[in-house]
């Protein structure tokens, strides 16, 4: 009895691990997204095409670097992309390490980067950027259960805009008074 008590004990155990894991992964993959969302729309099209056409008021041209990442494909977006993928890349932290698993296998860069112009707003006139992040993060104690997937598919976005300060720190398509550009994270 003892015995069939302290399997079960362990097995909830192994899979109260790994739930804690998979959340640690999820809400470090969510701060990356969130702080490449707001650092991409300050870039290129997302900011240039609806809020500052001249880069006076902040929008910036270029990208902080060459060659572009392999996932940036899209020429017209290479700066915002870029830029994205700098700070994935800066602020994934322990995610990176828990996607490749206890085994810690050299099989690369196991996190995907989905970077790219999203939707133009109605109201306000902005555009948007999103970023998706997704791994596959094996399990660390729940390898042990039969019919068990090997992986559990985490993923997560963040979408952020650009646009004119309004007078209660809404995001707005026209200058206010004073003028001054925003990047806030859009749900």
């Amino acid at each position: 009895m003892a015995a069939l008590a302290t399997t079960a004990m362990i097995g909830a155990l192994s899979m109260v691990v790994d739930a804690g894991v998979y959340f640690v992964i999820q809400r470090q993959l969510q701060n990356a997204a969130d702080a490449a969302a707001l650092a991409a729309v300050w870039y290129g099209p997302v900011c240039q095409t609806t809020v500052d056409p001249t880069y006076i008021y902040g929008c910036q041209q270029f990208a902080s670097h060459t060659p572009a990442p392999p996932n940036c494909t899209v020429v017209a977006e290479y700066a915002p992309c870029t830029t994205a993928t700098d700070q994935v890349i800066a602020n994934w932290g322990v995610a990176l390490s828990l996607c490749q698993g206890p085994t810690n296998l050299p099989s690369g860069i196991p996190i995907v980067i989905n970077a790219h112009v999203g939707e133009i707003l109605v109201i306000p006139h902005v555009n948007t950027y999103v970023v998706s992040l997704s791994c596959e993060a094996p399990h660390w104690f729940g390898r042990i259960f039969p019919n068990v997937a090997p992986t559990m598919h985490i993923a997560t976005s963040a979408a952020a805009t650009v646009g004119w300060r309004g007078s209660n720190g809404q995001v707005q398509s026209t200058p206010g008074t004073p003028a001054k550009l925003i990047a806030r994270l859009i749900v």
